[in-house]
């Protein structure tokens, strides 16, 4: 297998006032102008529920007095019953609901009873005509917020002991060109491998993959390196020159000092680099990944 650039040492209406005949009478009088406004916010529909139970529960007592007691026993008891002459008068009162006290004497107790539970059912209708307002929906959780350095680190399938130096690389400026270029260009991954003595890093063209040595993880010069061959894997295409080697030393040894302050610690040389051509356009290739030299 052949390799290059390997570094060695080298809703609602409202209802008010309205015509509608609540007590089932046709001649029923209408209510005065300004009576309840139903509208179709929640406290109305709480009140006309209300009212409605109530009117319900008073029209069950009065039917339970007129079936089980006469009108003897009832005045025996203290209690005058209900008739037509001495039923309480309503009609005074401006409520916008019918009167129920002044429809004559004719049913008695049975017609005002009739009319409350006429009155409940339409009082009923109302509420369930108007219902209470729907709490909106809770809004979606916001999507989660995508770290582009890490999205790019995880792209280039790097092996777990170099994942801190690649995301430092990536968090420079030129160092994330590049990275960028690698992975748009066919990097296959940045993995630690075993290689010759004197050899710290190398790019396979065959593979697209990036190994750094062992020795090269524990040292100084591990972001150098890394920098290095990223050169290298972001412009396969151009093949390697002596240029590029130069190059890709340059820009590594630069990201190092800006990152760490350290200098190199070693020297690019070495019989690897023997035969390459003087250059192969790597200048202009690295423009058009933005980076300039």
């Amino acid at each position: 297998m052949s390799s290059y650039g390997t570094v060695g040492t080298g809703l609602g209406a409202p209802v008010g006032g309205a015509t509608t005949n609540f007590g089932g009478v046709a001649n029923a009088p209408q209510a005065a102008a300004g009576g309840l406004n139903v509208g179709s916010t929640l406290d109305t529909n709480l009140l006309l529920s209300g009212l409605g139970k109530v009117l319900s529960g008073t029209g069950e007592m009065l039917q339970s007095a007129g079936n089980g007691l006469s009108a003897g026993d009832l005045s025996a008891g203290g209690y005058t019953p209900l008739s037509g002459t001495n039923v309480p008068d309503f009609s005074t009162l401006n409520t916008g609901l019918p009167n129920l006290g002044n429809q004559g004497t004719g049913g008695g107790l049975d017609a005002i009873v009739k009319q409350l539970n006429d009155l409940v059912n339409q009082l009923s209708a109302m509420v369930n005509a108007n219902p209470a307002p729907q709490a909106p929906a809770p809004a979606p959780a916001p999507a989660p917020q995508v770290d582009p350095i890490a999205n790019l680190v995880n792209r280039a399938n790097v092996a777990p002991q170099l994942q801190n130096a690649v995301t430092q690389v990536a968090q420079d400026p030129v160092g994330n060109k590049l990275l960028q270029g690698a992975v748009n260009g066919g990097l296959t991954g940045i993995q630690v491998a075993n290689m010759p003595a004197g050899f710290f890093g190398q790019t396979l063209p065959e593979t697209g993959q990036v190994q750094i040595a062992p020795q090269t993880v524990q040292g100084n010069d591990l972001l150098r390196t890394i920098t290095h061959e990223l050169v290298h894997a972001a412009t396969l295409r151009d093949g390697d020159s002596l240029k590029e080697e130069n190059v890709a030393d340059q820009l590594g040894t630069q990201l190092q000092q800006r990152l760490t302050g350290f200098g190199p610690g070693y020297i690019l040389g070495g019989e690897a680099y023997n035969g390459l051509p003087q250059d192969n356009g790597i200048t202009n290739a690295l423009r058009l990944l933005g980076i300039t030299i």
